[in-house]
């Protein structure tokens, strides 16, 4: 029957009041299971008046429960019957309640979001834009009509956000900072990150963006308040520990892999192999591993197999007897090898290690002894081996170059260390530590600018890490105030780039390109610094001698 299915107390009686049937509702929620049948209704609603018909009136149950009630007169037959429908109106008073204390907590948010100075962009999973406060209206130059409900895809491709933070977001699933030049706004510093539910899904994207030019500003007055309080204070810069190493950075997904896997491989004695670039800090993990392994006891050996001469390096490598060959010390010599034992054998460029002695090398690693020259006797080896080199050793191995089976028996464990271009979000991180670390070396309170660190970011950093620690430490030795701009920094990087070689740049001139190609790079370079240095588009097609129209739409050309 559908009376059974409906959320209203609903119940026939006879013309006595005596209750005759009632539905499901009535019986689980208003009387509670009660035994009601044949008997007189007014005697769970006392105050049921059946002169009012046709009015919806308030009565109240015998547990002081308020109900509204509206009731019918029937003739069924000879029969005259009442319908009394019961209705609770609680529930609505409630949920009505909640909406509003929703929309009052929305309004608060949403005047707390306006109060800040910073802009705040939040976008759903799928990159539609759902909210913006004031402070980014203001930054962008652009209104809600233009973004609200709007994708962030569809305003990049639109280049109203033509960097946009939260399309970043959205697609790697991780942190993202960038600089942003809104076309009608000023420079800012945009920092977004990904919301996930409690499911681990993406639900929202939130960026947050401020002035780079206010940051500047910030940064100058704390640097004066720093300087007042040491020349107040006589506090000796030099007194700090100028021998602090960098601490370990990792905001990049694979290198927080990397140091997690060589923390689980520390404790056994299996050797690695490190592969990179130069200067990504293939000897900082190296020394990492010896820091938190077993062999910290022992002594951390690194020979670097390309700067020791060819015919030196077997006498280095393994030692030599007393009488070996002209020249030989007395009493002989131990070899790296033998002064390694009980701690890390790290052997560095060891693609450069020449082709004769690298089976030697295999013999020593697999029977863990070997000979001194000149000697018969064999020497224990119970050093951990770890090798290191930027060169192709698969390519060495089928150009003859290295031994197949001593490139299998290194490559035990694996890290291969990714260049800095491609960890981008080390590199803020990096440079300020380098910088403290300088300015306690050298007694130095110096800090980068905004547009310096804009620069860091947009550079290819070709020496990696150690190109940026250079770089640091110059420009902390050479700055005469206490900020580091990015004129200064590209000044000295100008510096370093001279010294390339003939070589490298016969290389540059003849890479097999066009010179609209060259000329078209060398234009997206140009427009591309400008707008790194420069607070806004405007100011960007000033000192570019352009129309800001022919700079968006230059922008648009090169993806900017």
């Amino acid at each position: 029957m559908k009376l059974q299915h409906i959320y209203t107390g609903f119940v026939i009686t006879d013309n006595k009041f005596n209750v005759l049937f009632s539905n499901e509702y009535f019986k689980k929620h208003i009387c509670k299971n009660k035994k009601y049948l044949n008997k007189k209704i007014t005697i769970y609603f006392n105050n049921i008046d059946v002169d009012k018909d046709n009015y919806l009136y308030p009565v109240k149950y015998i547990d002081n429960t308020e109900y509204y009630v509206i009731h019918e007169e029937l003739k069924l037959y000879k029969y005259e019957l009442y319908a009394f429908f019961f209705y609770d109106f609680s529930l609505d008073k409630e949920l009505e309640k909640q909406i509003k204390r929703l929309n009052r907590q929305r309004y608060l948010y949403n005047e707390m979001f306006n109060k800040l100075n910073d802009g705040i962009y939040i976008t759903n999973e799928e990159g539609t834009t759902i909210y913006v406060n004031d402070a980014f209206l203001n930054l962008s130059g652009l209104t809600r009509e233009q973004i609200i409900g709007k994708t962030v895809y569809n305003l990049r491709n639109l280049n109203v956000l033509p960097n946009s933070c939260c399309a970043k977001v959205i697609e790697t699933k991780g942190p993202v900072s960038t600089i942003n030049n809104y076309y009608k706004g000023q420079r800012c510093l945009v920092s977004g990150s990904p919301i996930f539910d409690e499911n681990g899904k993406l639900s929202k994207t939130i960026a947050v963006i401020r002035d780079v030019s206010e940051l500047d500003v910030l940064m100058k007055s704390i640097t004066k308040e720093k300087n007042f309080y040491i020349k107040n204070n006589e506090y000796d810069l030099k007194t700090k520990e100028i021998n602090k190493e960098p601490l370990l950075i990792l905001n990049n997904d694979k290198m927080k892999n990397i140091y997690s896997r060589a923390k689980k491989i520390a404790s056994v004695d299996s050797t690695i192999l490190i592969l990179g670039e130069t200067g990504v800090g293939k000897d900082f993990i190296a020394t990492y591993i010896y820091n938190i392994s077993n062999c910290k006891d022992g002594k951390f050996i690194k020979i670097n197999c390309s700067a020791v001469p060819e015919h030196l390096l077997e006498s280095e490598f393994f030692g030599y007897e007393e009488g070996a060959f002209t020249g030989a010390q007395k009493g002989g010599k131990k070899g790296l090898f033998e002064e390694a034992n009980g701690g890390i054998l790290y052997l560095d460029e060891i693609g450069d290690m020449p082709y004769t002695l690298q089976v030697k090398l295999l013999s020593a690693i697999n029977d863990r002894i070997f000979y001194r020259i000149g000697g018969t006797k064999t020497v224990e080896f119970n050093a951990r081996i770890i090798a290191a080199t930027n060169a192709d050793l698969k390519q060495l191995v089928e150009d003859k170059k290295f031994r197949a089976d001593l490139y299998y028996r290194l490559n035990v464990v694996r890290f291969v260390i990714p260049p800095l271009r491609l960890r981008k979000e080390d590199i803020i991180p990096l440079a300020h530590e380098f910088l403290e670390y300088y300015n306690n070396k050298y007694g130095k309170n110096c800090f980068f600018t905004t547009s310096c660190l804009e620069s860091f970011l947009l550079y290819e950093w070709p020496g990696n890490i150690r190109e940026l620690k250079n770089i640091i430490e110059r420009l902390v030795l050479m700055s005469d105030d206490a900020f580091i701009d990015a004129n200064m920094y590209r000044e000295h990087l100008m510096m370093n780039e001279s010294e390339i070689g003939m070589e490298d740049s016969n290389m540059l001139m003849f890479d097999n390109k066009t010179l609209k190609e060259k000329m078209n790079e060398y234009e997206r370079e140009i427009i591309e610094n400008s707008l790194a240095i420069s607070k806004n588009m405007k100011e960007a097609a000033s000192k570019l001698g352009i129309d800001i129209s022919t700079l968006v739409r230059k922008k648009q050309k090169y993806n900017l």
